[in-house]
């Protein structure tokens, strides 16, 4: 009798999803501005920053609906196996712009009447809800901090990971989010006891007290283009230190047997080293730096779409608003991986209390090497994942979630994908870049539109 299939298994961004876990936006709250880090920036808008300089408590029961059906009709497009493909003309409340979108939904599995809409054809693919019902707005103490309020359940992403067969939560350097991964216990624990092999880990978790960062009020003295400039030429070091491990779960990127890890306001090299001997020498784990962005996540950075396969080079995305190091990025050209640069977001415009920046375009949730979803406002890079690559893109609207945190890829955990810890970097030297002193480390060139177009032309004469 064969092996039942596991319930646990995700090695990379693009095997073909299977079950998924979807975030919630019940109970969300403004959380307390906390000096070590300030994860709520009041609004991008510097008029209104004239009269508030915080905003902290519940959210608008109204934005949470409108959050959650966003977040349903999400689910119904995952889950649905037929989707349509129309043109829409709408305008954006929160911004006041009229936005061209390419509008999916669900339909019969065969069409009563003739029509020119695009049709795709998908696996259903399974859905876990995160918890419902929790409220945020109480205080949590601990022998180091206290907060009054938290963040919520929107985005689990950012805490929790599952690479391979195993269950990550996340060591958060958030205040407001420090016991956020202890509320997916409950669906964990049944994964847990239905599957034998599943594994369920956690780093020691970090105290979040002052000593964890350099100056406690960094971010009074610090502004946002003063904090970019100090990152580049600083060895990308930010306020928080090494003197404890830490790191989000979205500053993981997997592609089978090596992980990208990235250097921000959230993620230290301590964090680094503690993956590498935890996973070793199953996984690699490779620290990536952008020069022009120390905020949380690489998934507003670098994107993997599908691996090389014979004929057919590798795609990973980059965001030419937040170019990666150039030698960095040999690892992947080294690898017949394609570095491609994603469109500029079809609007540039936020709402004004959104924590995210208009990067969320390439935010993009991959079901298959073939099929991804993005926001249905995305129209350039529809038109580029469709008509250039040839992906199968289905839309679906989540501006509002922006507001909440994240968009397509935050708002998701990918619990099980068809696929396995396959090797797409085969030409590397692992041992001596895991010598490469990252507590001091000045790389700065970035990888750039030229760099690209003279790799294209070093891999068609090695062709030739």
């Amino acid at each position: 009798m064969g092996e039942s299939k596991p319930l646990v298994n995700s090695w990379t961004e693009f095997g073909q999803l299977e079950l998924v876990c979807v975030g919630s936006a019940e109970g969300m709250c403004y959380p307390d501005d906390r000096k070590p880090y300030r994860v709520i920036h009041i609004s991008q808008d510097e008029n209104l920053k004239q009269y508030l300089t915080t905003f902290i408590g519940p959210r608008p029961p109204k934005r949470i609906q409108q959050a959650q059906e966003q977040l349903q009709n999400l689910c119904s497009l995952l889950h649905g196996e037929q989707i349509e493909v129309k043109d829409v003309e709408e305008i954006d409340g929160d911004i006041q712009q009229m936005l061209k979108r390419k509008r999916c939904s669900v339909v019969d599995q065969q069409p009563t009447t003739s029509s020119d809409d695009k049709r795709i054809a998908k696996p259903s693919i399974d859905i876990l809800r995160a918890p419902s019902g929790k409220r945020f707005d109480h205080v949590i103490r601990t022998p180091h901090f206290e907060s009054h309020y938290q963040f919520g359940l929107t985005c689990p992403r950012d805490i929790i990971i599952t690479i391979g067969n195993t269950i990550v939560e996340a060591p958060t350097a958030c205040h407001s989010r420090y016991f956020e991964s202890s509320y997916y216990r409950e669906l964990i624990y049944p994964l847990w006891n239905s599957d034998p092999k599943m594994k369920w880990i956690q780093p020691p978790r970090p105290t979040v007290s002052e000593s964890m960062f350099n100056d406690v009020n960094y971010w009074d003295k610090t502004t946002s283009e003063q904090f970019k400039r100090d990152f580049k030429t600083n060895g990308y070091k930010t306020n928080l230190n090494e003197n404890e491990i830490a790191f989000d779960a979205a500053d993981l990127m997997r592609m089978g047997k090596d992980i990208f890890y990235k250097k921000d306001v959230f993620a230290n090299n301590q964090g680094l080293k503690w993956l590498r001997r935890t996973f070793s020498p199953e996984v690699r784990f490779h620290a990536v730096h952008f020069p022009t962005d120390g905020t949380p996540h690489i998934d507003v950075d670098l994107i993997p779409l599908r691996p090389p396969s014979s004929g057919s080079h590798g795609i990973v995305l980059i965001n030419q608003l937040h170019p990666p190091l150039k030698a960095e990025m040999k690892l992947f050209t080294d690898n017949d991986w394609r570095p491609m640069f994603v469109p500029l977001p079809a609007c540039m415009d936020t709402p004004p209390m959104a924590l995210c920046s208009p990067s969320l375009n390439m935010n993009l949730l991959s079901l298959s090497e073939k099929c991804v979803v993005i926001e249905e406002c995305e129209i350039p890079l529809y038109h580029f994942l469709e008509d250039e690559l040839g992906f199968d893109v289905i839309t679906c609207p989540l501006r509002v979630l922006n507001e909440f945190g994240g968009g397509i890829h935050c708002v998701t955990w990918d619990i099980r994908r068809n696929d396995s810890c396959k090797d797409y970097f085969p030409e590397q030297n692992y041992e001596e870049e895991c010598k490469i002193d990252l507590d001091n480390y000045f790389e700065t060139e970035e990888y750039s539109v030229k760099t690209e177009d003279t790799n294209r032309t070093e891999r068609e004469h090695k062709l030739n």
